[in-house]
């Protein structure tokens, strides 16, 4: 029962954290990402898709209708998507699990969902991008006119990965338990 407890709880907090974020006009800074990650590497079983996975389908319908769009869009598709290839890194996280190859992990991760995510709007919106390097370029960096550049997606979730990994590791364990034992016979302070 307090697992079950634990579980919505969280899950309750995160959706509230992106829909407050979206009222916030916070750009791009979600749990997310950094979540579907961590799931991976520290939980096992069938068990470590229900939360990441049940915050995403919860509150990305949400989100859509806080913009004003349908409850589903394509856009999703491209969201799994990146979110699907950020967890191809969870085997070279997994290798030799630290605190600082967790965070670097997180970071790579947001990085490469940018990417994925990006290049299927390049692929997907020629209203907004042409079919050229120019217009490839302009979707990873730039972004279409009249939008904010894409680059501070880009920094907004590596520093939303790297701030939710580190409270993430920290919720599961204390800093010290990170930390590498003092040197055998070496004098205690």
């Amino acid at each position: 029962m307090h697992r079950w407890f634990s579980f919505v709880a969280l899950l309750v907090l995160l959706i509230a954290f992106r829909l407050v974020g979206a009222w916030q006009g916070w750009m791009n800074v979600s749990p997310l990402p950094a979540l579907f990650l961590l799931c991976m590497v520290c939980f096992k079983g069938h068990d470590r898709w229900l939360l990441p996975l049940g915050a995403w389908v919860i509150s990305d319908p949400l989100l859509n209708l806080f913009y004003g769009q349908e409850l589903l869009v394509w856009d999703q598709l491209g969201l799994l998507l990146g979110l699907g290839a950020s967890v191809s890194l969870v085997p070279w996280v997994k290798a030799s699990f630290s605190f600082g190859r967790a965070c670097l992990g997180s970071v790579l991760a947001a990085v490469v969902f940018y990417l994925v995510t990006n290049t299927i709007s390049f692929f997907a919106l020629p209203e907004f991008y042409e079919r050229s390097w120019q217009g490839f370029v302009r979707a990873q960096w730039t972004g279409p006119v009249g939008f904010g550049p894409t680059w501070v997606f880009l920094r907004n979730a590596c520093a939303a990965n790297l701030l939710f990994t580190t409270l993430f590791l920290l919720a599961l364990r204390p800093l010290s338990s990170y930390l590498p034992a003092p040197l055998a016979g070496s004098p205690s302070r």
